[in-house]
């Protein structure tokens, strides 16, 4: 499966997109525990210090955030677009 990735999270995996062996059938948290194992730097930038997803991380799935969908426990679907944006800043003050 490829998730494609946005941002300060590019630099981190490497390119536009991780490819995964996470896929169908899989949580979307076995999808970030895969990538965190693989690139370790992403824990500190998907989780807090209570393991739980930062707020100000969005992971959409087909265009919806999952956090108004099932979380990330939900089952990841056949044929998933899955996107990770960070948190981006900037523009002028």
């Amino acid at each position: 499966m490829n998730v494609r990735v946005y941002a300060t999270l590019r630099p981190i995996v490497g390119g536009k997109e991780a490819h995964l062996e996470s896929g169908p059938g899989n949580s979307f948290r076995q999808m970030l525990d895969e990538m965190i194992t693989r690139w370790p730097a992403l824990q500190r930038e998907f989780f807090n210090a209570k393991g739980e997803l930062r707020t100000n991380i969005h992971i959409f799935l087909n265009g919806r955030d999952i956090r108004y969908l099932d979380g990330l426990d939900m089952p990841i679907p056949e044929n998933p677009d899955v996107c990770i944006f960070p948190p981006v800043g900037g523009g002028q003050a």
